[in-house]
């Protein structure tokens, strides 16, 4: 039996002076809280620690997002200021809670995204509603990025996910350094906002609109069986056979780690220092169904492109990958029903590695369907010629004579 695997991707859009010390005594009242009002791009709506983070999931998420937020008095933010009224703070929807906080009110809290201590805006110029007035007006700038996490090597593991915050006593755009999850269960969508800089209430009626962006590429693995033909145009699988999945590896190169500033306002995440092969690993535990045929257990895999699980979709660093540097392995068992057979069933095994002959791009905030195509082809029989029987010579054989 021959054997080949090929795949193709098809890419579908899913969709930056010193140091300043707060004044305190410049702050205003209760009704000048800081508030949230937040935005996800489009995806599939699943659970927010793993997978796809959305406008809605992010509200019941209790991990949130973080801030960093920076108060500059008059003048403009500036690389050299740290996060100064803001470090890391988590921010999450009152619905994300099985109660709301003791100290939670609508009237506290401008908007429903509750976080804590509460801060206050600055006095602003011109401010109507109170009869004293700033003479200037002080601004706050904002970054942010989702999930939230208060402890780094905490989310799925150790070594993965976000592994390190830059401190509060780090000048300039805050950075996230982050390694991309080992397994296709274990996926973060990670998230940056676009910043929101020189901020000031007056300008923002009050509340603060960040619009998340995705700062990964996702990868959406698909599978078929390719019957007899290598351009696509199958024979069907006959009805005795089956294509049963085992485990599925795709490894990208120098997608793996990097630091992801969150900083950059043109929706193109800013990344850095990228290193490292993502390796994620699709097995029984991470195919969406699975189906057991004559012992052996794995994803059933027909003649039409199936998501292997769209749900635990691989996502990694953006960046253009050489030839030879996006692998995909498959082991597969081709398996037929035959009662002639001692047990029953003819089982062939099947490990296949197909490397990339050309660069692929792989873009953040995009989904890209990558069809792994598991070939296989028949045995035939051809019956190329009857030859005639071949004249001999007589042969004379005499039989014993009568005595």
């Amino acid at each position: 039996m021959k054997k080949f695997l090929f795949l193709t991707a098809a890419a579908v859009a899913v969709f930056a002076s010193c140091a300043k010390t707060i004044d305190n005594t410049r702050n205003t009242g209760q009704g000048d809280a800081v508030s949230f009002g937040v935005y996800a791009g489009r995806s599939a709506d699943t659970k927010a620690t793993y997978g796809d983070i959305t406008t809605a999931n992010l509200k019941t998420s209790t991990d949130g997002f973080g801030v960093f937020a920076f108060y500059t008095k008059e003048v403009d933010w500036a690389a050299t200021d740290k996060p100064n009224f803001m470090y890391n703070q988590q921010v999450r929807h009152i619905t994300s809670y099985a109660s709301a906080p003791t100290d939670y009110t609508a009237s506290k809290y401008p908007s429903e995204w509750y976080y804590t201590p509460l801060k206050y805006w600055p006095n602003g110029q011109n401010a109507t509603a109170y009869e004293a007035n700033a003479t200037s007006a002080d601004k706050l700038s904002f970054f942010a990025y989702a999930p939230h996490i208060a402890t780094v090597n905490s989310v799925p593991a150790a070594g993965q996910g976000i592994t390190e915050i830059s401190g509060n006593t780090d000048a300039g755009v805050p950075v996230i350094t982050f390694t991309v999850p080992a397994k296709a269960e274990e996926q973060i969508d990670l998230l940056w906002a676009n910043p929101v800089l020189d901020a000031t209430k007056k300008t923002l009626a009050g509340r603060v609109e960040l619009t998340f962006k995705h700062a990964l590429a996702k990868l959406n693995i698909q599978v078929r069986t390719v019957a007899d033909d290598l351009t696509g145009t199958t024979a069907n699988l006959a009805d005795e056979t089956k294509v049963i999945l085992e485990s599925l590896t795709l490894t990208a190169n120098g997608t793996k780690s990097g630091k992801l500033s969150i900083g950059s306002g043109n929706n193109v995440p800013n990344w850095s220092d990228l290193s490292g092969n993502t390796s994620v690993a699709y097995g029984s535990d991470s195919f969406s169904a699975t189906e057991t045929v004559n012992g052996k257990t794995g994803f059933n895999v027909t003649e039409t492109a199936t998501d292997l699980n769209s749900a635990k979709s691989p996502m990694i660093i953006p960046a253009t990958i050489a030839a030879g540097g996006f692998v995909i392995t498959a082991n597969y068992w081709v398996i037929t029903a035959d009662a002639k057979l001692d047990g029953s069933y003819s089982t062939i095994q099947n490990n296949i590695t197909k490397t990339s002959t050309a660069a692929m791009t792989f873009d953040a905030g995009k989904k890209y369907n990558i069809i792994v195509n598991l070939g296989i082809n028949s045995v035939d029989f051809v019956v190329s010629e009857v030859t005639e029987w071949d004249s001999q010579a007589a042969v004379d054989y005499h039989l014993p004579q009568n005595s």
